[in-house]
């Protein structure tokens, strides 16, 4: 009789185990799939980017963002200058950011590693807004990052690139408008007169 009750409590338990084990695949599964577990799968970098959430930049950040989406990809830029060098790491990471989050996503990281955001962040400082006007500005400028940014390669810079950036320009009238890109093609911008 004992030996029956002790085959049943084994038998309860491993069947409770199996099925909570099977919840928790399931649940890890659709996390997954949601995107909310880290796709960063090399260990280097995730260590980098843990590092990154301890920076006075990144607090000072999410002072002013609370958009979870927003601050991963600050992270991420944080993230790409720490391993900028390790071209391989640097790839694959600025890979999994463009599969992920697109270009808008990785154009915001790239913004922030070439430590653009500290400079847009001085300019808007500079007018005197409340923190929660400034909050607004960030999220706005982020939300419109392909509006009020060009982001240019050596080999995209021609006249068609730059009547295009005039335009958009004159169309929205950004505040504030950045050009990204090679010092050759910063130096083909500023020398058209346009």
């Amino acid at each position: 009789m004992v030996s029956d009750t002790l085959e049943d409590i084994a038998k309860g338990a491993t069947k409770g185990l199996l099925e909570y084990t099977e919840d928790k695949i399931k649940q890890l599964a659709q996390r997954f799939k949601d995107g909310k577990i880290a796709f960063i799968q090399n260990p280097e970098i995730i260590e980098a980017a843990k590092e990154q959430k301890k920076t006075s930049e990144y607090n000072f950040f999410q002072k002013y963002v609370t958009d979870e989406s927003l601050r991963i990809l600050f992270q991420m830029g944080l993230t790409l200058r720490r391993i900028e060098k390790n071209k391989k790491q640097w790839n694959n990471l600025r890979d999994r950011i463009l599969k992920k989050y697109k270009v808008e996503g990785l154009h915001i990281s790239q913004f922030v590693q070439n430590g653009l955001f500290n400079r847009y962040f001085a300019i808007i400082v500079e007018r005197g807004l409340t923190d929660e006007q400034i909050s607004e500005e960030i999220k706005d400028f982020f939300d419109n990052i392909e509006i009020t940014s060009s982001y240019i390669q050596n080999t995209t810079i021609e006249n068609k690139e730059v009547t295009a950036i005039i335009s958009r320009i004159n169309c929205y009238l950004p505040y504030v408008y950045i050009i990204c890109g090679s010092k050759l093609a910063n130096q083909k911008m500023q020398t058209d007169k346009r």
